[in-house]
């Protein structure tokens, strides 16, 4: 098999809190991850499994767990997912629910087909973000989605009233999936989807910007937005990224208008002084 054909999957058992920790440290190089119980999957390109296993061992002690290697085919992972994909409710406002699933209402529904961008909307920083644009988007806004993913914010976007939306992803792998879940939910060719490394983008006048990332990316992005006129929502951080991230901000003419926190992850509100 060529390592296009297949997830080289790490398996461990840990607890929540900490499963979340390790998978911080993956942040660029996991795919996506998967957690039943007390078993956590993280998933990656095959063929990559030295490089993440010598990063498994700079764990810190209170990290350290036992661990093992699965192979799963790419086509098969939906198939894994059909018994763990539940809806997910942010607020009772938003519902984001399987592709199968066909009973769910809420007064927004977001319809998702598990796929190579991972994006489910079930991690916190995922929920955060949900949680703020259902606070600040107005109906009429332009929308920029710095790493789309599954597209789950930019169909969201589009669901809460903005009247334009750009999606931006570095990986060539999601966009399928994006284009298969702009189906699902009746938006077909409604969202571009412009493949691009974020960093490259130049156009930052939206009124809302949504980057859902990782600290590495937003520390190199943010001096990017500086000057911008939009309200800016990061996630991908950890609640220890705060102080680090609130002091690049400032030394960027950008101000934290609030953060937001669930479990070890944070979301930030940020505008241009």
């Amino acid at each position: 098999m060529s390592n296009g054909e297949y997830f080289d999957v790490l398996t461990f058992e840990n607890g929540e809190d900490s499963a979340e920790m390790v998978h911080s440290y993956f942040q660029e190089e996991c795919l996506g991850s998967q957690v039943d119980g007390n078993l956590t999957r993280l998933f990656f390109t095959g063929g990559i499994k030295e490089s993440i296993e010598l990063k498994l061992s700079t764990l810190p002690i209170a990290l350290k767990l036992h661990w093992n290697w699965e192979v799963q085919q790419r086509e098969d992972w939906h198939l894994s997912w059909q018994d763990n994909f539940h809806p997910l409710f942010v607020e009772d406002k938003i519902a984001i629910v399987p592709s199968w699933d066909n009973t769910t209402s809420a007064p927004t529904v977001i319809k998702i087909k598990p796929g190579m961008a991972f994006g489910t909307g079930h991690h916190e920083t995922t929920w955060l973000m949900l949680s703020l644009m259902k606070r600040l988007l107005k109906p009429g806004m332009s929308v920029l989605d710095l790493g789309t993913g599954s597209g789950i914010l930019a169909i969201t976007a589009h669901k809460l009233g903005a009247a334009s939306i750009d999606a931006v992803e570095y990986d060539g792998e999601c966009e399928q999936n994006f284009k298969e879940n702009l189906e699902l939910n009746q938006l077909t060719e409604t969202i571009p989807f412009h493949l691009e490394d974020v960093l490259n983008w130049k156009e930052f006048n939206y009124d809302l910007i949504t980057a859902n990332l990782n600290r590495n990316v937003l520390q190199q992005l943010i001096p990017l937005l500086s000057g911008s006129p939009a309200v800016i929502l990061l996630s991908g951080l950890l609640l220890e990224d705060f102080n680090f991230i609130d002091q690049h901000c400032k030394n960027n003419t950008l101000e934290i208008m609030q953060k937001s926190e669930k479990g070890e992850w944070l979301a930030l509100e940020i505008q241009s002084k």
